[in-house]
């Protein structure tokens, strides 16, 4: 699966169990797909702010906003695979909304090569959960163990590159 020519949309849904961002891709001759959900109790305010910084920046084509438990966002295709990769850094933090201070940073590149770090990031999971498939019960198309694994490491090289710390 290659990330050119690919539309992303950011949605958040939410369930009886809670808010969930998706992270959903589709190509011309596919339909679109989830590619990364992330769950939890700051997922709305973490998508919130996503949602403003995105608006801000004018990476937001087209907006959905039917009901309460469901936001829909179609993103620029230049900054969907960098959306993505954000979304796979922060995937597996203790405090997810830590990282909400460094998206914008990260969307308008104050911290040099970020765009390519986090993209990057998004294509090592296509890749390997091309490998290690996700279990059938699962909901997404990137299997969470890959997702799980390149955010850890992405956070160390994260960290060790820009000097940024989890508070």
């Amino acid at each position: 699966m290659s990330l050119e020519g690919r539309q992303y949309r950011l949605v958040l849904r939410k369930t009886a169990r809670g808010p969930v961002i998706q992270f959903r891709s589709s190509s011309p001759e596919t339909r679109e797909s989830t590619l990364i959900r992330m769950g939890g109790k700051k997922a709305s305010e973490i998508f919130e702010e996503m949602i403003r910084v995105l608006d801000k920046h004018g990476y937001i084509t087209e907006k959905n906003e039917e009901k309460e438990t469901y936001k829909a966002y179609r993103l620029k295709q230049e900054i969907g695979p960098v959306v993505g990769g954000y979304l796979v850094l922060i995937r597996r933090s203790r405090d997810p909304t830590a990282w909400i201070p460094y998206f914008e940073d990260f969307i308008t590149e104050k911290y040099k090569g970020a765009h390519q770090l986090l993209t990057h990031a998004l294509s090592l999971g296509i890749e390997l959960s091309k490998a290690y498939p996700p279990p059938e019960r699962v909901r997404m198309q990137l299997s969470p163990k890959v997702l799980d694994s390149i955010s850890a490491g992405f956070k160390v090289a994260v960290r060790k590159l820009w000097r940024i710390r989890e508070e």
